[in-house]
This record gives structure tokens, C-alpha cells and sequence, in this order.
């Protein structure tokens, strides 16, 4: 590649990534805070901690108590305990716009979460396990789990008898006040009739759910009806029996968790949160090193291990599980940001899909007589950067500028500054023209934007294929010269002439102007992947006979089971069906390859004929992926043989390479002996 080509390669460089730049600053700016009002009861909170601040739990105070299994005593029963199974309690519920949530007074918990509104119309359907079935049924997030009974969404943390609060009667108290917006219930516990627990306190749990929202609040209030002041350490259980829609194994469905800091008011998001099926391996390989150290274990760990946090001022403030569509979490209060949280993880007992969370929040003093209060909040909704921004809804301190907040977790990794753009202009199209028109001018789009950096790469691989016809036979001259010679000063000569004949046609020893624009799309392409799968708008997006862009098309009406076997690569959720579309595209690749030019230099044909088993097998790792993934590899492959004919067309004119058109002239010295036969 000359010094003009390396310049203005690099300059269309440099414009890509400050369009991405740009694109990532203004048109997916941090949100602003919101005004903070004056209005009692809303002042901004300080950003020192409270002098009386409680350092973080012991492991001790919030061991999970399901490992409780002795039943209450008479004189437990009298105050309230008394297990209830899950189909004899009573359940309300709360619905909106977007959700129905289903709290039972079995324990005052979250049972089920289905995508219905309030008018029973299916908000969001279940995407089927085999891409074939249409979806039908209305989308469960949150649902029962036979592998934990006794353990649900919202459920209580807080001492050894939470097996037995948590499973007990909770009773609805009537008489508690309304919110303003939206709708709300409150549980009591002990009910009236059984008094308060045998410390003299009374727990009422309320949880609301907002108007246009994703988002529960729920309020933890202690009342003290004793004559002393009583310490309390209270947690909630996070989300459990997260439905996996869309795929079950995905690596999407992960653990996510947020930290924030004491010293930078800032929120840290973890991206190596493992996923859910890895997640029983780490609790136990961090227990048998507690237990190698001495140290006591139990069925779960603390998150700041799972996590490795080890710096002092950083404590969790979100806690759940994120899907390739879908999160769903328990959050601490944003507006009271400078409490120091806990929390761990439980995996659950015969699964490797499915475990649990908490939060825990530092210990709380409730003086005599009196009470005090936890607020949290739990949202439940796509993984989209909007939605989670509408759900934030805090007022940060005065002084604070919080440029992360919750929709770090809709985050795409290290790719979204390029996602982002990406599904942001997808997602603009798609409202114009629709999903299967906006892949195609998205394609179109990004292909346009990258074709000066395919000339360079096809006019530099043209020049490099011309300039070695000519040095060519001055290489064989050398190698033949050298040839049985394996001393290292022979070998040394050999390559300094090699060098000096490739010096003399500006040839250098390896065609990285053709491989080099390959290599900076490479970052592109991934960031398109990233889009193309969490772009929530392609989900069960239809388009000509296809009913969901995001899954494997499945043309022909036929599928087969195969499980989760070595072949289960070309498979969804272990369902093998007969996709056109990647198929279309391995043809697509092998044309597109044999229309290219057969280069004279063996070392380059060789390299050419090993590229020519790299499509297909692309082809395959990709069959069983989304069908609208699919469909932007067939048009930029079509694009790519247009692109190429007019690439050669232009070489052609400039003179970079001969037009086979025109047959060379034969002079009279190198006729073979037949044209000068009578």
C-alpha cells in the first residue's frame, strides 16, 4: 500500500469512528437529571454518608434461611406462622398498560409477572422454542419454579424464620393509604390477629405499580410496638424463575449486577457477570476456597465475592438477570444513593438455568414506639435504554452530575458505541419501512459507508497482484540460485536479494493493503451482530414469509429435535429446521468468490483456495442464528458482486490491471512453431 492509499484509508478511519463518536454523544446523550424539587420530603440528598452510617452486614446477619427445615412450634403458630402451600393462598392483582402482576399473601410476594394489560389483551407474546410454531401466548417473565417452592420474588431477607414468614399468610391491609399514581397493595405481618413477632415489631410490605411503567416500588416498613429500640438487617429476594425467552441457552441470559461508589457517586457496571448456567460452578469454587482457608460455607455467596470487590467503597445497588430481550432486577432507592447495600447469590438445587438474588440493605435501627422504612424498587421489561431511563425516575443529589444510571444495563459491551448508532438508525428505519426494508437499506447503508475502504483494499490487491507479474520470474531466478543451500548466510543472501528485487517494484513482503480494510470492518461487523440481536423491535418482527426476524427463518415446514448434542449448533432450543436463507448465502459467498480474479503468485492462490472453505463454514456457525442477521449477509453479498464488478471496471480504466478484452499481441519472436507453418 503506498503512502496515498495508507493516508486515505486512515482519514476514512478516523471519519467512522468520530460519525460514531458523535453519534454516541448527541444522539444517545446521558440523560439529564431531573429538576430536584423543594417540596418537603424531596430535598436532595447530602453526599456525605449519614455520621451513623452501618458498615455493610456480616455474612451472618442475612444467611438465606432456606436452610431452615424444622416446623414452627405451637407458640411460632400463634404468632403468625403458620406455611400455607402456594394453591390455597389468595392472590391480587396489580395491572397497567403493560403488565399484570400477580402478589400472593402467601409471603407477600411477586408469584407471577405475565405481559397482559389491564384489559387482558397479551402485551408481549412467548417466543416458542421451535422457530417453526408461531407465537401464540402471552409472555410469563416471572413465573413459579417447582426446583423452589418456598422461594419467590420479593420474598423477605431478614433472620432464620423467613422460611417460615415467607411460606406464612401476610394479611392485606385494607386500610393503608393509595398512592397518587398507579395502584398499590399492602401486607401486614403477623396478621392482626396473631399480635407482632416476639420482638415487638410488626412488618407491612407495600408495593406498587406504576402508571406506563415496567417498574414496582415496594416499601419494607418496621413498626416497633416494644418499649426498646430494635436493629434490623432487611433484604428482598430478587427475580426467580426469569423466563429465558427466545433462546434457553443463550450466553445473553446472564447475572447482572451494579455497583456504586462512596467516593465517586458514580455507578459501576460488571460485564463479566457470569451466566446463569455457570453460575452454580463459581459458588462452588468459591466455597471450596473459603472452606481451604478455614472459613465457613453455606448454599450461597456473598455477590462482592462472585463479583471480586474488594475495594471498600463500593457496595451494590442492582441485582438480576438480563435475557437477550428482557431484564429484570431489584434495585435500591436512587434517591437515597449513599447507603451501603449487600447481597448474594443462590443457585438453585437441580438446575443449571435458573438462580437466586438478593439485596440487602444496611442495618436499620427502629427506636421504641416508632418505625422506620426500606425502600427498593423492582423492574421487569425489555432491555431497552429508553424504558429504563423512564423507570429511573430519581432526583440525584444537587451537586451531582450522574452520567450512568440504570440503562448501563442495556448495554451491548464493549461494541455499543458502534450497536448503538446501529440500532438506533435500524430502529428508525424499521418505523419508516418497516423491519425487513430497514435491514436491507441499513445494509445498504453500512456497505456504502465502508466501500471506500473495499477499493483501497481490492485496488491495492490488484496493484500488488500486478507488480508481482513483474518481479516474479527475478524471485524464481533467486530461489533457483539458492536452491539446495540451507547454510544460514545462504539463506540470509537469499532473502536480502528477495528483498532488495521487491524493493525495486515497491512490493512489500506481504499484501496487507488487501487484508487491512478486512481488518478494521471486523469491529463493524461485530458491532452489527450486537445490533442485530438486541435490537428489541426485530423480535417476532415478520416480514414476507418469515414471522420472526429473530430467529432462524425455517422456510421448509419441517423440524426434528436433536437436543443439545455436538450437532446442536444448527439447532434453536435443540429444534433443527430447514433455513433457506443462510443456505441462499453460502451460494451467495461461493459465486462471489469465483468471480474474483486467480492470482498468478502460488503463495496467493493458495491463500485464495483456503479463503474459498471460509463462507461456508460461516454459513453453518450462523445457520441456526436470527433470520434478519441472515437476510444483511445476502444483501451485502449481493452488494459485494456489484461492488467488485465496478471496482474492476475502474481498475481497468485507470490501467491497474489489463482488460481481458483485449488479447496482447503476439510478436513474431515468440509464435510458437505452428503460426509459422506453411
Amino acid at each position: 500500500m503506498n503512502r496515498k492509499d495508507m493516508i486515505q484509508m486512515i482519514t476514512v478511519i478516523a471519519v467512522l469512528v468520530v460519525g460514531f463518536f458523535l453519534a454516541q454523544r448527541f444522539l444517545f446523550p446521558a440523560p439529564k437529571a431531573p429538576p430536584v424539587s423543594n417540596a418537603p420530603g424531596n430535598e436532595a440528598p447530602s453526599n456525605q454518608p449519614p455520621a451513623n452510617t452501618a458498615e455493610p452486614p456480616k455474612v451472618t446477619d442475612t444467611t438465606p434461611s432456606t436452610q431452615v427445615t424444622s416446623k414452627p412450634t405451637a407458640a411460632d403458630e400463634a404468632r403468625g406462622f403458620k406455611p400455607i402451600s402456594r394453591d390455597k393462598a389468595a392472590v391480587h392483582k396489580l395491572a397497567n398498560e403493560y403488565l399484570t402482576a400477580e402478589i400472593s399473601e402467601r409471603g407477600a410476594v411477586l408469584q407471577r409477572l405475565v405481559y397482559v394489560d389491564a384489559d387482558g389483551k397479551p402485551v408481549y407474546l412467548h417466543t416458542p422454542d421451535n422457530p417453526e410454531d408461531p407465537p401464540e401466548k402471552a409472555l410469563e417473565l416471572i413465573r413459579p419454579l417447582d426446583e423452589a417452592p418456598d422461594l419467590s420474588p420479593l420474598a423477605l431477607v431478614l433472620d432464620k424464620n423467613d422460611l417460615w414468614r415467607n411460606t406464612s399468610r401476610w394479611e392485606l391491609d385494607e386500610s393503608a393509604p393509595k398512592p397518587d399514581k398507579g395502584s398499590s397493595l399492602t401486607f401486614r405481618f403477623p396478621p392482626r390477629s396473631n399480635g407482632s413477632e416476639s420482638d415487638g415489631t410488626v412488618i407491612y410490605k407495600t408495593i406498587t405499580l406504576l402508571p406506563g411503567s415496567y417498574r414496582l416500588d415496594i416499601s419494607v416498613r418496621v413498626e416497633n410496638q416494644g418499649d426498646t429500640a430494635v436493629d434490623k438487617v432487611l433484604g428482598l429476594w430478587g427475580p426467580v424463575g426469569m423466563t429465558n425467552d427466545s433462546a434457553r441457552n443463550s450466553a445473553e441470559h446472564t447475572r447482572v449486577a451494579l455497583y456504586a461508589s462512596t467516593e465517586s457517586k458514580r455507578f459501576v457496571q460488571f460485564e463479566d457477570a457470569p451466566p446463569v448456567r455457570s453460575i452454580p460452578s463459581e459458588v462452588k469454587d468459591i466455597n471450596e476456597e473459603l472452606a481451604e482457608e478455614g472459613l465457613e460455607t453455606f448454599e450461597w455467596v456473598d455477590a462482592r465475592k462472585l463479583d471480586d470487590v474488594d475495594q471498600e467503597d463500593r457496595f451494590l445497588v442492582v441485582h438480576g438477570f438480563r435475557t437477550q430481550y428482557f431484564l429484570a432486577f431489584i434495585a435500591a432507592d436512587p434517591e437515597n444513593r449513599d447507603q451501603r447495600w449487600s447481597g448474594q447469590v443462590l443457585p438453585l438445587k437441580n438446575t443449571d438455568q435458573h438462580s437466586a438474588l438478593s439485596l440487602v440493605a444496611p442495618k436499620l435501627t427502629v427506636p421504641a414506639r416508632e418505625s422506620a422504612s426500606i425502600n427498593m424498587r423492582f423492574y421487569a421489561g425489555p432491555r431497552e435504554k429508553k424504558l429504563l431511563e423512564a423507570a429511573w425516575m430519581a432526583n440525584p443529589p444537587a451537586d451531582e452530575d450522574i452520567k450512568i444510571q440504570w440503562n448501563e444495563l442495556a448495554t451491548s459491551g464493549f461494541f455499543d458505541v458502534i450497536a448503538a448508532p446501529l440500532i438506533w438508525l435500524l430502529g428508525l428505519l424499521t418505523r419508516l419501512v418497516g423491519p425487513g426494508f430497514a435491514i436491507i437499506l441499513l445494509t445498504l447503508i453500512v456497505r456504502f459507508a465502508l466501500s471506500p475502504l473495499s477499493y483501497r483494499g481490492q485496488k491495492s490487491m490488484a496493484t500488488y497482484t500486478a507488480k508481482m507479474k513483474i518481479v516474479k520470474p527475478k524471485l524464481d531466478a533467486i530461489k533457483e540460485k539458492y536452491e539446495g543451500r540451507k547454510d544460514q548466510q545462504s539463506q540470509l543472501k537469499m532473502l536480502t536479494e528477495t528483498r532488495a528485487a521487491m524493493k525495486e517494484q515497491n512490493v512489500g513482503m506481504l499484501p496487507l493493503g488487501g487484508c487491512l480494510p478486512m481488518l478494521i470492518q471486523l469491529p463493524i461487523f461485530i458491532g452489527l451482530y450486537r445490533a442485530f440481536g438486541n435490537a428489541f423491535f426485530l423480535r417476532q418482527a415478520e416480514f414476507l414469509w418469515i414471522h420472526d426476524l429473530s430467529l432462524p427463518d425455517a422456510t421448509i415446514p419441517f423440524s426434528t429435535y436433536i437436543g443439545e448434542g455436538w450437532l446442536s449448533f444448527l439447532a434453536h432450543n435443540g429444534w433443527l429446521t430447514i433455513n433457506l436463507l443462510p443456505i441462499l448465502w453460502i451460494v451467495l459467498s461461493v459465486l462471489q468468490f469465483k468471480l474474483q480474479p486467480k492470482p498468478d503468485d502460488p503463495q496467493q492462490a493458495a491463500m485464495q483456495k483456503n479463503m474459498a472453505f471460509i463462507f461456508p463454514l460461516m454459513g453453518l456457525m450462523f445457520y441456526g442464528f436470527a433470520s434478519g442477521f441472515s437476510f444483511y449477509f445476502i444483501i451485502s453479498s449481493l452488494y459485494s458482486i456489484a461492488e467488485s464488478k465496478l471496482v474492476k471496471h475502474s481498475l481497468i480504466k485507470q490501467g491497474v490491471i489489463p482488460d481481458p478484452k483485449l488479447k496482447p499481441k503476439v510478436d513474431d519472436a515468440t509464435k510458437p512453431d505452428y503460426h509459422g507453418a506453411s
